[in-house]
Formats: structure tokens, C-alpha cells, sequence
């Protein structure tokens, strides 16, 4: 068991979302860093899909009735335990008692607290978590306020032996793309814009969508589409001319152009890229796009290898 002791931040419970629920009209949801939460959950032996801790910008509190190891990973949070600093990227004890602060981030947006054993909570649409739109799944369908007690999953494992940590991907801000169903419909003036000049993140941005501010973009005449299905990673051209990347709680149709699809081995650096910040899409094909997900898999190949025995 756990207690929120404090919260002045966005907290949710997150896994790696919901699959084959999409024709229901429910978002794939999730983890919006998918690779941060994965790599806090093995960190501390945890199944990738684990029920985690996702926040934002603030600070809060939380004690532990029981001893356990955490995790944390994704934005760069300071974080201590009883005065004790857990460093981003590594893992540390927690003895039965004691208090785990976590304020920021200094970079980033999200971080991510994964918890040996994970938390408990109920699967709603085969998934643990929350969907704040639809107000279902993680800790009553909302954000973690102070009082909450959280359950800790049980695991057969045993204590580590050291704490240990993990060197995190830098976010460069090129986003591998490929191109969308309606490219080919935008001038040429557009298609130029969009692949070779830089976007910056927009303050309206959220976990539905992050939007992008530039060059705005139109199609070479006026077009009218059909409702289609679209997924996080989805680049759509509102009238506006401004790009929206779909992002893990994105509507499951819609109805503007898709000029281009970023890749999933990149999506979590447009969760990461902070308003005002710029990012730029980089053309590739599809074999590039599997070698970038070949890259993660021997990422965390060589993570597993040098936590053996740890």
C-alpha cells in the first residue's frame, strides 16, 4: 500500500494502453513516453505492461507502508527519498515508513514512477489505465489527490542487490516520419514547408494531441474526406493550416488530411518536447522505420544484459 500524501500535479495511473477496443470509440491511451514507462518497469523487474505513475509539471508526496524498490524515468524530475536522492534513469529502495518526493521536471514533461510489483487496480476494456476524458480506468477514472491509497501489486521476486540505472535516449528533436494517405494532395509549396522547415510545439497541446505552430500548410483545392480511422502518430492538417500529431488519447476517427505518420520509435520526443520548443520531420521509408524499432529491442537487450544478477 501506498499514500498520496501530496499532489500539486497532474498524476495518473498509465500501462501501455488498451488494444482492440477501438471500434467501441475508446482511445489506445496509455503511457505517453511508452519507452519511459517500459524502461521503469524493467528496472525494477516489472512486466512492460505494468500500471505506473505518469505526471507532469509540480510536485508530490508519497509514503510507503512496506518496503519496495522504484523506478523513475521519462522527464527530468528531481526526486529524494527521506533526503536520500533517486536519480532519473535509476532505481532506488524505499523502506517501510519512508517518504518519496518528486518535483519538476528541468526537462521533459513527463516522468514516469514505476513501483516492483506495479499497482493494483481494476482492467477496465483491457486496460489498467486512466482515460481522464471518458473518467474510467486507473484511480476512479481522474488524477491522484491527496489521501489517495494506492495498492502494490505482489511479485515473487526478492530484494535487488544495488541500486542501478540506465543511460536514457537523448531527445534531438527529429521526428522519422512516413508519408500520410493524403500527401500527395498539398502543394508543393506545403510538402516543402512541412519536411523541411522546423514546427514548434504549441501551449495547447495534450495528451490528445500535441499541435504544431509554422509555415501553415493547404491542399492544392479544396477537399472533403470521408470519417477515417486514425492512431497516436498521425499527422493531421486542420483548415488552419497548423499540424496536429495525434497523440495516446486521440479520438479513434477523423476527417483532416494525413500528411504523414511519426514513426512509434519516436512519438515519446514529441511527449517530451516542451511549448515553444521545435521539432522537424525527417522523410524515411519503411525499412527505416522497422530498423528504428530494432534499435529500441537491442536498447533494452543490452539493458537486460547488464542488469543480470543486479
Amino acid at each position: 500500500m501506498m499514500h498520496i500524501d501530496q499532489a500539486n500535479s497532474h498524476i495518473t495511473i498509465q500501462d501501455l494502453g488498451r488494444t482492440g477496443v477501438a471500434h467501441l470509440g475508446v482511445p489506445i491511451g496509455g503511457a505517453i513516453d511508452r519507452q519511459a514507462l517500459t524502461l521503469a518497469n524493467r528496472l525494477v523487474a516489472n512486466p512492460d505492461n505494468c500500471a505506473a505513475l505518469e505526471f507532469s509539471a509540480g510536485e508530490f508526496t508519497i509514503r510507503f507502508e512496506i518496503d519496495t524498490w522504484v523506478a523513475l524515468c521519462g522527464g527530468h524530475f528531481d526526486a529524494s527519498i527521506s533526503n536520500r536522492p533517486l536519480w532519473n534513469g535509476w532505481r532506488g529502495k524505499v523502506n517501510k515508513g519512508e517518504s518519496l518526493y518528486i518535483r519538476g521536471p528541468k526537462q521533459g514533461m513527463y516522468g514516469y514512477l514505476a513501483i516492483m510489483g506495479g499497482i493494483d487496480c481494476e482492467t477496465v476494456l483491457k486496460g489498467k489505465g486512466t482515460d481522464i476524458t471518458n473518467e474510467f480506468g486507473g484511480h476512479h477514472g481522474r488524477y491522484l489527490e491527496a489521501g489517495d491509497r494506492l495498492n502494490i501489486g505482489v511479485t515473487a521476486l526478492g530484494n535487488f542487490s544495488r541500486p542501478i540505472g540506465a543511460v536514457q535516449r537523448a531527445n534531438d528533436g527529429i521526428l522519422r516520419a512516413l508519408p500520410g494517405p493524403e500527401l500527395a494532395l498539398f502543394s508543393q509549396f506545403s510538402k516543402k514547408a512541412f519536411w523541411h522547415t522546423s514546427w514548434k510545439v504549441s501551449n495547447q497541446s495534450n495528451r490528445m494531441g500535441t499541435r504544431l505552430d509554422g509555415q501553415p500548410l493547404s491542399t492544392e483545392t479544396d477537399i472533403s474526406l470521408r470519417s477515417h480511422g486514425v492512431m497516436p502518430g498521425v499527422v493531421q492538417v486542420p483548415p488552419n493550416g497548423q499540424p496536429i500529431v495525434l497523440m495516446a488519447d486521440a479520438q479513434t476517427t477523423g476527417g483532416y488530411p494525413r500528411i504523414a505518420c511519426v514513426i512509434a520509435a519516436d512519438l515519446w520526443k514529441v511527449a517530451q518536447t516542451r511549448p515553444r520548443q521545435a521539432l522537424i520531420f525527417q522523410h524515411i521509408s519503411p525499412s527505416q522505420a522497422q530498423s528504428a524499432n530494432y534499435e529500441w529491442q537491442q536498447y533494452h537487450y543490452r539493458l537486460a544484459r547488464a542488469m543480470d544478477g543486479s
